[in-house]
C-alpha cells in the first residue's frame, strides 16, 4: 500500500556566510520533504520571497549583513504570519536571543550544530515546536500560561526597543549618524533622536563607551 503523500516544508534561507548558505541549500534540497524557495544573502530579496511565497520556515543568520535579522522577521510577522522563524548564529548574546524572542522566533540554534539537528528543527518547527540549541535553553524559560519563552534574565540592554537597538548596532561599529540614516533608510534627525534617548535610557553619555557598553553586552563583536 502506498503511504499518503506529504506535502514538502518550503524554505527560506538568509546567510551571509556564503560557503555555509551554499551548503545548507544543497544539503537541504536534497532532503525528501524539504523544498527551498529561496536561499541568498539579500534581505530585501528574501522578504520578497516569503511575502510571494509564505514558506513554512525562514532560516535568518543573526549577523546578516545588509539589515538588521530581527527587523527582518518582524516586518514579514506583520503582513503575514504563517512563516516561523529559526535564528542561526556563530554564537548568541542575551540580547540577540531576547530579540528573536521579541519576534516570536520559534528556533534559535548555534552554528556549531549537526545538521541533523538542524534538520529535525525545521521539522520540529513546522510542527508549532520550539527549538533551542541547549546553550540557548538554559538561558530561556517556558510560559505555559501563554505559551511563549523569555529570558531568565534581562540584558543590561533590555530597556532599548528593537529599532533603538538597531541604530546602536551601527553605532558601535563606528558608523556615522549620516551613515546610520542612509542605511538605514531614516532621516539623520531621527536617527540623531535616537542616538541620545539611547544614551539616556542607559545612562551613558559618551560615545566611546557606548560603543564599549554594546560590545560587552554581546550586541556586536569587539
Amino acid at each position: 500500500m502506498d503511504l499518503p503523500h506529504r506535502a514538502p516544508i518550503h524554505l527560506v534561507i538568509m546567510d551571509s556566510e556564503r560557503m555555509l548558505l551554499d551548503s545548507l541549500a544543497s544539503n537541504l534540497s536534497s532532503e525528501p520533504d524539504l523544498s527551498i524557495v529561496y536561499a541568498d544573502d539579500d534581505p530585501q530579496q528574501g522578504i520578497r520571497a516569503c511575502l510571494d511565497t509564505f514558506p513554512e520556515v525562514a532560516i535568518i543568520d543573526v549577523e546578516l549583513k545588509g539589515r538588521d535579522p530581527f527587523d527582518i522577521a518582524a516586518e514579514i510577522h506583520a503582513r503575514q504570519k504563517k512563516t516561523r522563524f529559526l535564528f542561526l548564529g556563530r554564537w548568541a548574546s542575551d540580547i540577540s536571543i531576547e530579540q528573536a524572542l521579541r519576534v516570536n522566533a520559534f528556533g534559535f540554534l548555534l552554528k556549531t550544530e549537526p545538521f541533523s539537528s538542524l534538520v529535525d528543527s525545521i521539522h520540529r518547527i513546522n510542527r508549532g515546536d520550539f527549538c533551542f540549541s541547549s546553550e540557548i535553553e538554559n538561558r530561556v524559560v517556558y510560559n505555559r500560561e501563554n505559551h511563549t519563552y523569555s529570558m531568565r534574565g534581562e540584558s543590561g540592554l533590555s530597556s532599548l526597543t528593537n529599532r533603538q537597538l538597531e541604530v546602536l548596532r551601527h553605532l558601535a561599529v563606528g558608523q556615522s549618524v549620516k551613515e546610520v540614516a542612509r542605511q538605514m533608510h531614516l532621516s539623520e534627525k531621527f536617527i540623531d533622536s535616537h542616538k541620545y534617548r539611547i544614551m539616556n535610557k542607559l545612562g551613558i553619555h559618551d560615545r566611546v563607551e557606548l560603543a564599549r557598553f554594546a560590545i560587552r553586552e554581546g550586541l556586536v563583536e569587539a
